[in-house]
């Protein structure tokens, strides 16, 4: 996730909320469940409906910054959780 220079001088950061949501596979529900954040808000931030909070912007990029050892959504898959990969 961006770094908070980076969000700061974003025009609109529900862009890169977007992205990397959609980089991990998640849906904005699922999204809403591990960010504590309701999914309304959510679409309206992505949306670029709602400026959101500092607090609310950071509990979303805690959210988003899991590692590549952590499970993805897969849409391929149906949506179930997929055993992260093993070196």
């Amino acid at each position: 996730m961006a770094t908070w220079l980076a969000l700061a001088e974003l025009d609109h950061p529900g862009d890169s909320i977007r992205e990397r949501r959609t980089e991990l596979g998640w849906t904005q529900a699922e999204l809403a469940k591990r960010s504590g954040i309701p999914q309304a808000d959510i679409s309206r931030i992505e949306n670029g409906r709602l400026d959101a909070r500092w607090s609310t912007i950071q509990r979303l990029s805690a959210a988003l910054a899991v590692t590549s050892t952590e499970a993805r959504r897969s849409r391929a898959n149906g949506g179930r959780v997929a055993e992260a990969p093993t070196a």
